[in-house]
C-alpha cells in the first residue's frame, strides 16, 4: 500500500482507541515515512478500568479490549486469521476496508520509550542498538533489554519518552525517517574516533 493510505489507516486506528487510551502514536514504516509501507503498527499505553473478574473480585482491565471487540463485531476490523496473535501486548488485525495489517502494541507508562522505538525501527537499526558490543551491537554493557523494559543493575529502568530511552543507551534521538544502520554505524565510528 502506499504511504498515504497507510497514513489514513493509522489514523482512523488512533481515532477509534483515543477514547481508551492514555497514549497512543503511529509507529513502525509509516511512521518512518516509508514510500510503501507492508503493515500499520500502533503504539499505545491503554487506560485501566476496574471490571469484575470472577464472581468474587474486581481487577483490572484495559479499556482497549472493549473497543477492539466493538470493532471487530461491527466488521471493521478482524483478528488476523493467517498470522494469529491476540495477546496482551500484541494484537494483530486486519483493516477490512482495505485489507492492511494493523499491529497494536501496548506500552505503559515506564515503557513507552523503549517500546515506541523498537516498534518505529527500522529492523536493521533496531538490531544494532539492541545487541551488545559482543554481538556485533552497541547496547552497553551494564544495560539489557528484557521483558519490554530497559534494565540497569537488575532493575527495570523508566524510559517514558523515546529521547530518554536512547539517552539511556547512549545514543542521539534521531528523527524516525533518519533511522537507519548505515548511520548509526558512521556514528559510532566517528565515535571511537573521538575517544
Amino acid at each position: 500500500m502506499k504511504w498515504q493510505q497507510a497514513w489514513e489507516i493509522g489514523m482512523e486506528v488512533v481515532e477509534a482507541l483515543s477514547p481508551a487510551c492514555d497514549r497512543i502514536m503511529i509507529a513502525g514504516s509509516v511512521r518512518r515515512g516509508k514510500p510503501e509501507p507492508k503493515d500499520v503498527e500502533i503504539v499505545y499505553i491503554p487506560r485501566m478500568s476496574s471490571e469484575r473478574v470472577d464472581l468474587f473480585s474486581y481487577g483490572d482491565v484495559p479499556a482497549t479490549e472493549a473497543m477492539i471487540e466493538e470493532l471487530v463485531d461491527r466488521r471493521l476490523w478482524l483478528f488476523d486469521d493467517v498470522v494469529r496473535r491476540n495477546g496482551p501486548k500484541y494484537k494483530r488485525m486486519m483493516h477490512c476496508m482495505s485489507g492492511a495489517v494493523i499491529e497494536l502494541f501496548r506500552a505503559d507508562h515506564d515503557n513507552w520509550g523503549y517500546i515506541l522505538a523498537l516498534r518505529t525501527g527500522p529492523g536493521d537499526f533496531n538490531k544494532v542498538w539492541a545487541a551488545h558490543p559482543w554481538d556485533g551491537g552497541c547496547l552497553p554493557t551494564d544495560i539489557a533489554l528484557k521483558d519490554g523494559y530497559l534494565w540497569r543493575s537488575g532493575k527495570p529502568v523508566a524510559t517514558p519518552s523515546e529521547d530518554e530511552f536512547f539517552a539511556m543507551i547512549g545514543l542521539p534521538c534521531w528523527q524516525p525517517e533518519e533511522r537507519s544502520a548505515i548511520r548509526l554505524a558512521k556514528f559510532l565510528v566517528d565515535r571511537r574516533k573521538r575517544v
